[in-house]
């Protein structure tokens, strides 16, 4: 394929996912710049070699997004996965350019390629409201579910909650529904039986301060809580939207249970409120370990 053949594949795609024209103008002006050298990382990207962008301009890592979709989105196709499920696992690009874009001064780029590199090498996949991703089970005890022992580094699925819409108990039911169909009829060595999911949205904690009958503590409520884990930084990110040193957050830890001071923190929300008062009174955040027996959701 010609370069401008190539480039305009990508760009199509590009452009659907990230609809933002002062973003679009950066991109494409860092690609003519850049292309040879984006040309490179991107297939670097492709190989699994996310690594090697880690460290390289904000800008420069979106651009290498941008120059990757084509080969993507024809793995998905040829993996039997829908147009539709190509365009929602790669609104994340756009979700974690504007994170990035909203905390750093309207600076265009993104950092995440840790994670959006599970994208480019479908791992992952945005089905309805959640997220599914192709993994192993790590949890450090093996359980009893559904009739079966899921034992450290078998197959399963790993769910992730995507910022976006509302976490509504129907949205997510409808989203397990249609995982289970999908990938149990593309992926058919891995079960969708049983399904994994490790977030400060599963704390047993989160009874202190989050409503009962909140969409949160519904979602938890679908999964049996298996452990916990330091996950401290998860709430201050996703409750009060600060990004934090975790060096920052360890330090602040040792004074009165505080993982961050939000004295002067201006809560908007009720959950921000509810949230604020629980840790400046010395409450502690945790992570939750949660298995789904899908079953259970879809009948």
């Amino acid at each position: 394929m010609e370069n401008n053949d190539y480039i305009r594949a990508n760009w199509v795609l590009f452009k659907q996912i990230y609809n933002d024209d002062i973003v679009l103008d950066a991109v494409k002006k860092e690609i003519f710049e850049e292309y040879k050298k984006l040309v490179k990382y991107s297939e670097l990207l492709l190989e699994g070699k996310w690594t090697k962008l880690q460290g390289m301009p904000p800008l420069f890592i979106l651009s290498t997004l941008a120059l990757s979709l084509k080969p993507t989105y024809d793995k998905f196709i040829r993996m039997g996965l829908s147009e539709s499920v190509f365009y929602d696992t790669m609104s994340d690009i756009k979700i974690w350019g504007e994170d990035y874009r909203n905390h750093h001064n309207g600076e265009i780029g993104l950092t995440e390629i840790n994670w959006l590199y599970l994208h480019v090498n479908c791992e992952i996949f945005k089905i309805g409201r959640l997220q599914y991703q192709i993994s192993n089970y790590y949890f450090e005890k093996s359980s009893e579910v559904a009739g079966r022992t899921i034992k450290y580094g078998d197959l399963c699925y790993n769910i992730h909650i995507p910022r976006g819409a509302k976490l509504d108990s129907v949205s997510c039911k409808k989203s397990i529904t249609l995982a289970v169909d999908t990938l149990g009829d593309i992926f058919k060595n891995i079960q969708t039986d049983v399904m994994m999911c490790n977030s400060w949205l599963l704390s047993p904690k989160n009874i202190n301060f989050i409503d009962k009958d909140s969409n949160i503590a519904k979602f938890a409520n679908m999964f049996n809580i298996v452990g916990e884990s330091d996950g401290f930084d998860q709430h201050f990110r996703w409750i009060f939207d600060i990004v934090v040193d975790e060096k920052a957050f360890a330090k602040n830890k040792k004074k009165a249970g505080r993982y961050c001071d939000l004295t002067k923190f201006n809560a908007k929300t009720k959950l921000q409120v509810a949230a604020k008062d629980y840790v400046m009174n010395g409450g502690t955040f945790t992570s939750g370990k949660g298995l789904l027996v899908t079953k259970d959701i879809i009948g």
